[in-house]
């Protein structure tokens, strides 16, 4: 998907389709004459105020649509290993088997600095965080199911990193790519780690929404869970949103909520996702980090219903950080896996009706009003698709 920047003449000109709203290029510009700005479907891009522009290409030369970052230390294929922390209350907090928490601990007990998504709840937004202690990260576990607002972030970590200070740096692949070439240089005390990404889902949806549900329930919201564990963990059957307000804890079931059923049916993706160059096993990171799906088949011995995780150690540096995070994780290589999770594979497929869908049903400016009508077409898609993997197994 790699472009000529040579042909380009800033950075929002950049076709749509190729832009993964890394705000890379808002933050590198020295003139800070970029802001992101949100279309019709919630999605920020660039926009450049013409008037300050200096025509330095720093944008341009930072792109990950325009770019690749070189790597150090690279094992090609990557070795796979399944796993979960040792402590119980962790892996509980996290999503599948805590393991980016066990590499934040360790590098915060070098006196370094983790960077990760955390939830704005009063603007209702994923944004990214800087901690530098132990009361920092539980924000930070869990999927949030949007791309987190990265603005003024890789500065931050450039300074830590000049510093001489550890960090972790953990997000999509397509951010963990963009702070590399922001960089511009490899850095021995940055450790990264992404995670198997099924696609990015509308920011200003997900704003909407939520927003949505503080209006109906008279409260603000107070702490939102995508992929809490109080019904288990393992399957699709588990999949449960949990909304807590001032008033009251509400649990869903994932298609029963709009936004959710949306995103699983894959019908509001950013639309570089549905041809993303990250879905496969050339990875930007150290460690890439996923639920283990099928591991109750393939490594029995691992599964209680509590969540494992899927690792891919990319970098001799990712080795180093497994083998040292031994003695907390119980874990075990897997080899031969007999299937790839879909998006190491490939990027998610686009619905035919997606364009459609933004454009008529659930523009920004209707929505809510239009959510019965999206949630139900979002079920119905999900259905068909359900039952066409049943008729091809």
């Amino acid at each position: 998907m790699s472009l000529d920047f040579t042909t380009w003449k800033n950075i929002d000109s950049l076709p749509k389709q190729n832009c993964f709203g890394c705000a890379v290029c808002a933050d590198i510009c020295p003139e800070k004459c970029i802001v992101m700005t949100h279309d019709f479907e919630g999605f920020p891009y660039p926009q450049i105020d013409d008037k300050c522009c200096i025509a330095c290409g720093k944008c341009l030369e930072a792109c990950p649509a325009l770019n690749t970052a070189q790597r150090q230390g690279a094992i090609t294929p990557p070795p796979f290993f399944a796993g979960y922390t040792k402590d119980e209350d962790l892996r509980f907090q996290s999503s599948s088997g805590g393991i980016f928490s066990l590499i934040a601990d360790n590098i915060l007990a070098q006196q370094g600095t983790v960077y990760g998504a955390t939830y704005n709840i009063v603007e209702m937004a994923v944004v990214h965080a800087r901690a530098s202690a132990q009361d920092g990260l539980a924000a930070m576990r869990k999927s949030k199911y949007v791309q987190s607002d990265t603005r003024d972030i890789f500065s931050l970590v450039k300074k830590d990193l000049r510093a001489g200070l550890k960090v972790l740096f953990t997000g999509t692949p397509c951010q963990v790519e963009g702070l590399r070439l922001y960089l511009g240089e490899s850095y021995e005390n940055l450790f990264t780690c992404d995670f198997i990404c099924h696609g990015i889902p509308s920011p200003g949806l997900f704003t909407r929404h939520f927003k949505n549900i503080e209006k109906r329930g008279d409260a603000p919201i107070t702490d939102i869970d995508f992929r809490t564990k109080e019904k288990g963990w393992g399957s699709f059957l588990n999949f449960y949103l949990k909304v807590a307000t001032e008033k009251k804890r509400h649990l869903t079931y994932a298609p029963l909520d709009a936004f959710y059923a949306l995103f699983l049916a894959n019908l509001i993706l950013r639309p570089v996702c549905y041809q993303c160059p990250y879905a496969n096993l050339d990875r930007k990171s150290d460690i890439t980090i996923g639920d283990f799906w099928g591991v109750e088949k393939s490594h029995p011995e691992l599964y209680d219903g509590k969540g494992t995780s899927l690792i891919l150690v990319n970098t001799v540096k990712g080795r180093k950080m497994i083998h040292s995070l031994a003695g907390h994780l119980t874990i075990k290589p897997v080899e031969n896996l007999a299937t790839l999770p879909p998006n190491l594979q490939e990027p998610t497929g686009c619905p035919n009706i997606r364009e459609q869908f933004f454009r008529h049903i659930i523009r920004l400016e209707e929505w809510p009003k239009g959510q019965l009508q999206a949630h139900l077409l979002a079920i119905s898609h999900l259905i068909n698709n359900k039952l066409k993997a049943l008729l091809r197994n």
